[in-house]
């Protein structure tokens, strides 16, 4: 009987032990392999050396800048449509006033400026949306971190937006300009770069803690041009620290019309926002 069995038995073994082998030869000879496709995202054409900069504590008498370094990586020319920042006190401009067409591999770099000695002391943290084609619309945040150090001047509002539709009347604004060192200054003279703005020297005061304070107003003319104008309040004073302090002031004329918006009443796209905004 064992004689009789063993042959059967020892073939069924090596049959059995041949089956994974046997489909395997099956399987890859029977079917073709397809590769597996993967569609990654597309990468934003502009790409920056670095997205915040940290200038750490600075100087308050200095006008500070960060310069954001990029470079057109895509493979379309972009364009740059808009810089938009947090606050009015920053400007944010391409280096070299240069043209906002970026072709295929070209570097540019933003700068953007501010002048401390119109923030609080303390961390600020303010940001620029950068827009740009590519050729649909894409957006990048740049950020810059800085700390002006305690027991210096502020002035506050450190910025000014004023809006005049067509019709409006003047307005008048002061600023107050504190030192918190406690130590009295003059203000000897004021200068704007417009004739749009007025400026006076006001009055001077303590505040309950013993910080000294300076009143100066701007007068803005009611009629205003069409559009932007960027204008630059210079305070001069007696302390050598600050000797020369700067608060940027933007005025908002009315847009003028399209060349087929015949509707005067169409008059400012904003025209819901208030007359004034600190």
């Amino acid at each position: 009987m064992t004689i009789q069995h063993s042959v059967p038995l020892r073939l069924m073994s090596w049959v059995m032990a041949l089956c994974p082998l046997t489909l395997a030869v099956l399987v890859h000879t029977g079917f073709r392999s397809v590769p597996l496709a993967i569609s990654a995202p597309r990468l934003p054409a502009l790409a920056f050396n670095q997205y915040a900069v940290d200038l750490h504590k600075i100087h308050p008498t200095n006008e500070s800048q960060a310069y954001f370094v990029f470079q057109n990586r895509g493979k379309e020319a972009v364009r740059i449509t808009s810089m938009e920042p947090s606050c009015g006190c920053l400007t944010p401009r391409l280096q070299g006033d240069r043209d906002s067409m970026i072709e295929v591999g070209e570097h540019g770099r933003v700068i953007v400026r501010m002048q401390p000695a119109n923030t609080s002391p303390g961390p600020h943290e303010y940001t620029v949306m950068v827009s740009y084609t590519d050729p649909e619309p894409q957006e990048v945040l740049l950020t810059m971190k800085l700390e002006i150090p305690p027991s210096t001047i502020t002035v506050s509002p450190p910025a000014l937006i004023a809006y005049h539709p067509a019709g409006s009347e003047p307005t008048v604004k002061d600023f107050v300009i504190t030192d918190g060192r406690g130590t009295p200054f003059d203000v000897t003279d004021l200068a704007v770069n417009t004739d749009l703005v007025e400026a006076f020297i006001g009055e001077t005061n303590r505040t309950a803690a013993g910080h000294f304070q300076q009143i100066v107003t701007v007068k803005i003319a009611g009629d205003l041009p069409p559009g932007n104008t960027q204008v630059l309040l210079r305070i001069m004073t007696t302390d050598p620290d600050f000797s020369e302090i700067r608060v940027p002031i933007l005025l908002q004329g009315p847009v003028p019309p399209k060349a087929d918006d015949a509707d005067p009443a169409l008059d400012h796209e904003h025209a819901h926002l208030p007359p004034l905004k600190d």
